[in-house]
């Protein structure tokens, strides 16, 4: 099963990188980390890739407006290119998807402060249940690369932040 779910996994991160716009610069250097993807499109193919029988995948939905800026205060007000955000429709499941590529490299360091502000809520009493809290301590990670920051929360973090890092 687990090499089922890794070749699934490295199939959809090679169809993954057909989304990605090319940065031109070859990687070299210092801007080597230019990085620019869809990240719609790679939300739709990893949380797929990760989740394959949608019978077993939690039920998730993009968080917009007033919702967001109780979820992320401040995210909001940072100029974005790109701003995805999906959390569960029942609190009670810690999972939680947000992919943000700021305009100003110099924001990078606001949003991960905005999701360390995130993970720090749900530990200190905004998950309502012992599981829950600990899958937010044991289960989130944040992932910069380039102008884009990621946080992947849930019991398959790993295969979201190992679909993100090969993109």
């Amino acid at each position: 099963m687990r090499k089922l779910l890794s070749l699934t996994l490295a199939l959809a991160l090679c169809l993954g990188l057909t989304a990605c716009s090319g940065g031109g610069n070859g990687g070299s250097g210092e801007g080597g980390d230019a990085f620019t993807a869809d990240l719609s499109a790679f939300y739709d193919d990893m949380f797929s890739t990760v989740f394959p029988d949608p019978d077993n995948a939690p039920a998730m939905s993009q968080v917009t407006g007033d919702y967001l800026d109780q979820l992320y205060p401040g995210l909001s007000e940072v100029e974005t290119t790109q701003c995805l955000v999906y959390a569960p429709m029942i609190t009670a499941v810690a999972y939680e998807v947000a992919l943000v590529e700021v305009a100003d490299s110099a924001d990078v360091a606001t949003v991960e402060e905005i999701f360390q502000a995130r993970i720090d809520s749900q530990i200190e009493g905004g998950a309502f249940y012992p599981a829950t809290v600990e899958a937010w301590q044991n289960n989130s990670e944040i992932v910069t690369r380039g102008n884009c920051v990621a946080l992947f929360v849930g019991a398959e973090k790993d295969d979201m932040v190992s679909a993100f890092n090969a993109l």
